[in-house]
């Protein structure tokens, strides 16, 4: 039994503890929980959110430990952060719910990840250690405490398939998605493996067919990520949506107008029942 008045039992415990914490950061969710919870904020309206209204819109119990794993699993995978006790999605959290920059923002994602990026910049071109021991070696010798290297590898394999990193099935090299671009405008090595990408295809929709903001922030063909978000929320239309709905979707839209304008003043949203049915506005 260790003396606690010993220095030399006291180094000893320490050490162990030390062995005990991993050192690099990594989740024991996967990607797509990651994504789940980007698309929940973007339910909301796309604004910050607090706990009990995304734990709400998730279906979970905000003190939960499986609440608290998936925010954890998506903060790791940079798609959201916290401002103020609210949760706020990132530039790739937004995107990362774009049918038209997911890919890009899933690669991005995966990458963000400091356990994913090590084993990305280590065996750039190379073969990865064999599965499931020499893998986890691998991982024990970035950080990753021996006692969560399995959990650390599973969710691994799963988020470099979610994200595309092993094309055509083949999980012995990571490799970047060719052809999808960054979100965050990082530099993408040319692909050399012979690898091709799914579902290689050009998805710039044609000029006619993107929206038109009235030139305003980027040539008139993208809204800010923030509105976007906030439009694909929006009902079809002849379609009914309660007035409770429509106040809450005002509401995050206030925020997300006072994130991106300058300008004084307070925007309130009153929901109220009438022959109008439209909220009323102060």
């Amino acid at each position: 039994m260790a003396d606690a008045t010993n220095p030399n039992d006291q180094a000893a415990t320490a050490s162990t503890r030390s062995r005990e914490l991993s050192t690099i950061g990594f989740p024991y969710g996967d990607q797509n929980e990651a994504v789940g919870v980007a698309r929940a904020i973007v339910a909301l309206g796309g604004g910050d959110v607090d706990v009990d209204q995304l734990a709400a819109q998730m279906k979970q119990e905000p003190n939960s430990g499986s609440f608290r794993g998936k925010i954890a699993t998506a903060r790791t995978f940079g798609v959201i952060t916290t401002i103020s006790g609210k949760y706020h999605l990132t530039e790739i959290g937004f995107a990362i719910t774009d049918a038209k920059r997911e890919r890009a923002a899933r690669a991005d994602s995966f990458l963000t990840v400091p356990l994913y990026r090590k084993t990305y910049d280590e065996f750039r071109g190379k073969q990865l250690p064999p599965r499931p021991l020499a893998l986890e070696r691998a991982f024990v010798s970035f950080g990753v405490s021996a006692k969560q290297k399995e959990k650390a590898r599973s969710a691994f394999d799963r988020s470099a398939r979610q994200a595309g990193f092993f094309p055509n099935g083949d999980q012995d090299r990571l490799v970047r998605p060719a052809n999808v671009g960054s979100i965050t405008g990082e530099t993408v090595p040319e692909d050399t493996t012979g690898n091709q990408p799914r579902d290689d295809v050009d998805e710039t929709p044609p000029k006619d067919k993107r929206r038109d903001n009235g030139g305003a922030g980027g040539g008139g063909s993208d809204y800010h990520p923030f509105i976007d978000g906030l439009l694909r929320t929006l009902p079809a239309a002849d379609t009914v949506w309660a007035i409770e709905g429509r106040a809450a979707w005002l509401e995050a839209a206030a925020s997300v107008f006072k994130l991106l304008y300058r300008g004084d003043g307070k925007i309130t949203v009153t929901a109220k029942s009438d022959n109008s049915g439209y909220p009323e506005t102060k």
